[in-house]
């Protein structure tokens, strides 16, 4: 499929709204694309540095294609379910028959809701202190070799060392490298031609990290999600996967599950001074549509998916450090796009 573009109005968009949403900055805002997709068309296009048909790093926004493999490689029944152990992927780090390792229980569910208890510091505040363990060339072996520090499924922290666990689990159960899967299974179906995804040292794909791709493949990929899986009468990623994967449970609470973030009101929400973590209880809620959830990856990249007002929204840059400051550019601009809307 190749997009087509209809006018704004036509789409329910305020013409003037929507290219001020377009230009909407902060102090420590760059952005370089705005992708907007509404009833299937693009609203706006635009893009400051970059082209449309340049590649664009996602960085941790490659955890939510990964969400949607592991998915699919369960409704193919290569994958049991989340509850599979992941030692089994890895019988030469780990032992799945050592019960005093709390890692021998450490499951798929875990890996993909940051729940493993394996030893990890990371923190993306301006002002955070102390070693960053995602600055790491071969995390995946790193993440292999750590230690838990706690039962798997009792605390949330955020780790991409978790999702990265993730590779080999999809490498055994497909045969393929993650990558090779995502492009039989997703990539090329949807024509999204320009995702490429790195690999470690080892030939296994980096799948917290490292896939490249252009903003209008970026934009098909979360189309595929708002349309529930489906692609041109395909059923690409399981429908019940997607609906498992992208709505909380708690609306005042939840955050970030399954390797996507979602609850904008909660998650977007102003934190309190206080917090010392890279999530705390808001307190005060964005006014944002609660059932939006969205790929965000490190300087700003986004991916919006909002069913609501059947919307995805694009947006790639190169900002300047802070995962507070992301969050900030992430509460006005989805704030200022959905604005536009009649």
């Amino acid at each position: 499929m190749e997009w087509k573009t209809e006018a704004p109005d036509k789409l329910g968009f305020d013409p003037a709204k929507l290219m001020a949403a377009a230009d909407y900055k902060t102090q420590y805002s760059n952005t370089q694309a705005v992708f907007v997709v509404r009833h299937g068309y693009v609203a706006l296009e635009k893009y400051t540095g970059i082209s449309a048909t340049s590649t664009h790093e996602s960085y941790s926004m490659a955890k939510s294609f990964t969400s949607g493999l592991i998915g699919i490689a369960i409704g193919e029944g290569k994958i049991k379910s989340t509850d599979a152990k992941i030692c089994e992927s890895y019988p030469m780090q780990w032992d799945c028959a050592d019960t005093m390792d709390a890692r021998s229980r450490i499951a798929i569910e875990h890996a993909m809701n940051l729940t493993t208890g394996l030893r990890w510091s990371e923190d993306w505040r301006s002002n955070a202190t102390g070693t960053n363990d995602a600055y790491n060339p071969n995390l995946l072996d790193t993440v292999l070799a750590r230690e838990s520090v706690e039962e798997p499924g009792k605390t949330k922290r955020y780790s991409t060392g978790d999702p990265a666990l993730l590779s080999g689990v999809l490498q055994q159960a497909t045969g393929m490298t993650a990558y090779a899967y995502g492009k039989a299974k997703v990539f090329d179906v949807i024509g999204a031609t320009s995702i490429r995804w790195n690999s470690d040292s080892s030939q296994r794909t980096t799948t917290y990290a490292g896939l490249q791709a252009s903003a209008r493949d970026y934009a098909k990929y979360g189309y595929l999600y708002l349309r529930h899986g489906e692609w041109d009468g395909k059923q690409v990623i399981p429908g019940e996967w997607i609906d498992r994967t992208t709505k909380g449970m708690n609306p005042c609470e939840d955050w970030n599950q399954w390797l996507w973030h979602m609850n904008p009101p909660a998650r977007l929400g102003k934190q309190p001074a206080s917090c010392d973590g890279l999530f705390c209880l808001p307190d005060d809620y964005a006014d944002l549509p609660p059932d939006a959830f969205f790929a965000e990856g490190v300087n700003g990249q986004f991916v919006f998916v909002v069913p609501s007002v059947d919307l995805v929204v694009v947006r790639l840059a190169t900002d300047q450090a802070g995962s507070e400051h992301w969050d900030e550019f992430a509460r006005g601009f989805l704030g200022a796009v959905i604005d536009a809307i009649k």
